[in-house]
């Protein structure tokens, strides 16, 4: 009977070693997150989507979640299936809409120590110290030397036109960036470079852009014209002017176009708007015919 048991005892501390030594191969768990559901790209996460599971620290991705309020308010990149564990690249901290692309944006000076996944603003300087914001809260993607990869909207391409047009116009101005401190948090600054007559002429007649209100950036673009030219201090590398007078006929000329060229768009987005109901009420009746 002592035999017996002494044969079990020995039995059980060799299984109690052979699944100690399976957990010291295994090493130390770690904590991640992955989805209890499917998650469908461009969507926001929301906390019951997850569960906590402890996976071998060696199997665990380098851009693992482990902490749910880091990524409080993300989106999800692309569509997941459930029980996928979510790694970083999977999110982004905002929602992309339709417009959004990235832009290379060559810079005269960059934030020191700017990363990847960065948020900045991009601003442009002028000679007598004006300082505008020309695209905001743009999140980079890539970093080579004094250029940013970003992304960003339609309008922002149209600043970058209008940014590059006034470097080469007007000596010493500059185009920097300028990171947030904490890009997920933040609140967008707003933007308010007022662009080039040439560039918002084209921007009031794309579809993709709402130009419904435009006098407000043709006011400041004349103001910040008027400071510039008078002057000496300004080095102007072409003849924006022969005066104040034709100055001001410029803008009144512009603004005069413009107004026409608003129109023209709102005219050309209602007759496209009355097409559309037309044919969706062509196609509902030709689905009535058919039953």
């Amino acid at each position: 009977m002592k035999k017996n048991d002494e044969n079990i005892i020995a039995q059980r501390e060799a299984e109690i070693n052979k699944l100690q030594q399976q957990l010291d191969d295994i090493g130390e768990l770690v904590t991640v997150y992955q989805l209890n559901t499917n998650a469908k790209s461009g969507t926001q996460m929301q906390d019951f989507q997850f569960s906590m599971v402890q996976i071998p620290e060696y199997s665990v991705p380098a851009n693992a979640i482990t902490s749910l309020p880091d990524i409080e308010g993300f989106y999800y990149k692309i569509s997941l299936a459930g029980g996928t564990i979510v790694t970083s690249d999977m999110l982004m901290q905002q929602k992309l809409t339709d417009d959004e692309r990235t832009l290379d944006v060559v810079l005269d000076e960059i934030p020191i120590g700017i990363e990847i996944g960065d948020y900045v603003d991009i601003r442009i300087a002028f000679p007598l110290g004006q300082d505008y914001i020309a695209m905001t809260h743009k999140e980079v993607v890539e970093i080579n030397g004094s250029t940013l990869k970003l992304i960003v909207s339609q309008q922002d391409f149209y600043s970058y036109q209008s940014m590059q047009t006034d470097e080469a116009l007007f000596s010493s101005t500059k185009a920097y960036g300028s990171t947030y401190i904490e890009g997920g948090i933040q609140t967008a600054a707003q933007q308010y470079y007022p662009v080039s007559l040439d560039v918002l002429k084209t921007m009031l007649l794309d579809p993709n852009i709402d130009t419904s209100d435009y006098s407000d950036v043709l006011k400041r673009r004349e103001q910040l014209e008027k400071q510039l030219l008078s002057s000496e201090k300004v080095t102007i590398n072409d003849t924006v002017t022969n005066g104040k007078q034709s100055l001001a006929d410029k803008f009144k000329q512009a603004k005069d176009d413009y107004d026409a060229l608003q129109a023209q768009k709102q005219a050309e987005a209602e007759y496209n708007a009355q097409a559309q109901n037309t044919q969706e009420q062509n196609t509902q009746e030709d689905s009535s015919d058919g039953k």
